[in-house]
């Protein structure tokens, strides 16, 4: 298969479990994966009412894997932003493959700073050990392309070749 299709982190955590198993590779060759990247930052409080706010960020992901060199690209960010009280069994946010009509969870089109760039990094045993940045790009992007780069990465390193 040359394409690999993965719906949210969980997809990615699965593959990088099968990867493991079979080999110490991650990530393979001449691939390219495609993934929904979907995180959130919230603050909120239970005492007398259950209260959140928050942003939550979406996007996709393609990976271009060349040797030890990972090409990123991060497209079509949205995002939803949260500031109001919900139901004690509920959860302020709703994701988007719950396909729950939430107006109060309604992603739009982000001014991500990250949006359509591209960056790429060299992996040394599974970890970052360059990063290559688009030039001109502003310190919040560069920051939301340090964090996807420190997802990517995996430690292989003093690991037996079998499910640790």
């Amino acid at each position: 298969i040359s394409l690999c299709m993965m719906k949210g982190s969980i997809g990615l955590f699965v593959v990088l479990c099968l990867s493991i198993a079979s080999s110490i590779t991650i990530w393979e060759d001449g691939k390219e994966y495609h993934f929904l990247e979907e995180s959130a930052v919230q603050v909120g409080t239970k005492d007398l009412d259950r209260s959140a706010s928050g942003l939550r960020m979406m996007s996709d992901v393609r990976i271009q894997v060349s040797g030890n060199r990972l090409v990123v690209s991060m497209d079509n960010v949205q995002e939803a932003h949260y500031s109001h009280s919900y139901a004690g069994a509920d959860w302020p946010y709703r994701l988007m493959q719950e396909k729950v009509k939430d107006p109060k969870s309604r992603y739009f089109k982000s001014i991500g700073y990250e949006h359509g760039n591209t960056f790429s990094m060299l992996l040394e045993d599974g970890l970052v050990s360059m990063l290559e940045l688009p030039e001109g790009l502003s310190m919040n992007g560069k920051n939301m392309m340090r964090a996807m780069a420190s997802i990517l990465q995996m430690d292989t390193t003093e690991h037996e070749m079998g499910i640790w």
